[in-house]
C-alpha cells in the first residue's frame, strides 16, 4: 500500500467532519429563528383578536324625493320682438341736390305738411326765368299771328288775297300757341321740382334721426331725417308657425321689457312666412292704459303652450353625465341602496329640466348632493317628500 494514499484520505475526513458540523449550526439557527417567528406571531395574532377594531363608517343619510310623472307639459315661452312706430320713415329728396336747410332738429315735434328740409333752388329759379321769358316772347309772336290772320281773312273775303295767304297764317297762329302750350307744360313741370326740392311731414310725428345736414350733397332718394307717426307704437315679433297657428286675434300676453311687464293682445298675425327665418310674424297692441317704452325698444313676448309628453320636472344639479352624452338619475331602491336611471332631457327653463328615462313614477331619487354617494352604496333616508 501506498502510504501517500493514507495520508491523503486522513486529511479529508476531518475537512468532511467540520464541514457537516457548519451546516448542522447553520440549520439549527435557521429553525430556531423560524420557530421563534411562529411563536411571536401566534402572540401577536392573539393580542390582536382581543383587542376591539376600528368603529365601521356610518352610512351617509341622504333626503330624496318622489318623482311624479305627468301625462302633459307647460312650456313658458319667449319671443324677443321690438315695438314700432304704426309708420316710421326715411325721408329724402326725390332728386339730388345740395342741401340748403334742414328745419328740424333730433327729437322735435313735426305737424303734417311742414317742410323739413329744402334743397338749393338756384338752378331751377333761373330755368323758371328762362321758361317765363321765352313765353313772353310766344305770346307776343302768337299775338301778331292772330292780327295778321284776321287781316288776311278780311282781304280773303274781298277778293284781294289768296287762300293760300290765309291757310299759312293760320297754321303759323297754330304753331305758336303749340309753343305756348309747349312752354306752359315745362313751366307746370318745374314747379312740381321746385315743390319736390323740399321734404314735407307725410303725417304728424317726432324727428328720429337727422342722417344730413346743410351743405351736403344729397343724392336721389338719400335719407335726410327719419320720421316716427305719433300714436301708440306696436310689438313686432317672429312666432313659431305652429304656435302663431294656435293664437286668435284678440289673444292677450304679457310682453317683458326693461321698464316691466306690459299687458298687450295679439292684433294680427302676418298671412305669410317669413322667407329668411321661416317665422310668422305677429302684431301686438297694448292694453288701455299701458305705456309704450320708445320706438325700437326691444322685449321679450312670453306665450304659454301645452304638450302631450310624459315626464317629471327635476333640478339641474339632480343631473349626472352618463356615457356617450347621456344623462342620468341617482335613485334609492327598496333595499335602500343607490342606484342609477338612464334620463333625457326634453325642456330646459332655467334650473329645471324635464326629463323622460327608464325610472318608474313614484321612484326615490336624489335632488342634490350626488357627489356624495356612489351607486351600489347602501344609505339611510331622510324624511322623503
Amino acid at each position: 500500500m501506498d502510504m501517500s494514499d493514507d495520508t491523503g484520505a486522513g486529511r479529508a475526513l476531518p475537512r468532511m467532519m467540520r464541514r457537516a458540523g457548519r451546516i448542522a449550526l447553520t440549520l439549527a439557527v435557521i429553525g430556531a429563528a423560524v420557530g421563534a417567528g411562529i411563536s411571536g406571531y401566534g402572540v401577536l395574532a392573539a393580542r390582536a383578536s382581543e383587542a376591539d377594531g376600528p368603529p365601521a363608517a356610518p352610512r351617509t343619510t341622504v333626503a330624496p324625493e318622489i318623482l311624479r310623472l305627468e301625462d302633459r307639459v307647460t312650456l313658458t315661452r319667449r319671443f324677443t320682438g321690438q315695438f314700432e312706430a304704426q309708420q316710421d320713415v326715411a325721408l329724402g329728396f326725390e332728386e339730388g341736390g345740395t342741401i340748403a336747410e334742414v328745419l328740424v332738429r333730433e327729437g322735435e315735434a313735426v305737424a303734417h305738411g311742414a317742410v323739413v328740409a329744402q334743397l338749393d333752388t338756384r338752378l331751377l329759379e333761373a330755368e323758371r326765368q328762362r321758361l317765363v321769358a321765352s313765353r313772353a316772347a310766344l305770346d307776343a309772336q302768337a299775338e301778331l299771328a292772330r292780327r295778321t290772320n284776321a287781316r288776311q281773312m278780311t282781304l280773303l273775303s274781298e277778293g284781294h288775297v289768296t287762300q293760300q295767304r290765309v291757310d299759312e297764317t293760320s297754321l303759323q297762329l297754330a304753331q305758336l300757341e303749340a309753343s305756348l302750350a309747349e312752354t306752359d307744360a315745362g313751366l307746370a313741370a318745374l314747379e312740381i321740382r321746385l315743390s319736390k326740392a323740399e321734404i314735407r311731414a307725410p303725417f304728424a310725428g317726432r324727428v328720429g334721426a337727422r342722417l344730413l345736414d346743410a351743405g351736403a350733397v344729397a343724392g336721389p332718394g338719400a335719407g335726410v331725417v327719419t320720421l316716427l307717426e305719433n300714436g301708440p307704437a306696436r310689438f313686432r315679433v317672429a312666432l313659431d308657425p305652429d304656435l302663431a297657428a294656435g293664437l286668435e286675434t284678440g289673444t292677450e300676453v304679457d310682453i317683458e321689457t326693461a321698464g316691466g311687464r306690459l299687458a298687450a293682445r295679439l292684433a294680427e298675425l302676418a298671412p305669410e312666412l317669413d322667407a329668411a327665418t321661416r317665422s310668422r310674424v305677429a302684431y301686438f297692441d297694448l292694453l288701455p292704459g299701458m305705456q309704450a317704452p320708445p320706438a325700437r325698444a326691444s322685449g321679450d313676448v312670453i306665450l304659454r303652450e301645452t304638450r302631450a309628453e310624459r315626464g317629471v320636472w327635476v333640478p339641474l344639479q339632480a343631473l349626472r353625465p352618463g356615457p356617450r352624452g347621456a344623462w342620468t338619475l341617482l335613485v334609492v331602491d327598496e333595499e335602500r341602496r343607490i342606484a342609477v336611471e338612464a334620463a333625457e332631457i326634453l325642456h330646459l327653463a332655467g334650473d329645471r329640466a324635464y326629463v323622460r328615462g327608464t325610472f318608474a313614477d313614484g321612484t326615490h331619487y336624489l335632488p342634490e348632493g350626488t357627489h356624495r354617494v356612489v351607486p351600489g352604496e347602501v344609505v339611510t333616508l331622510a324624511e322623503a317628500e
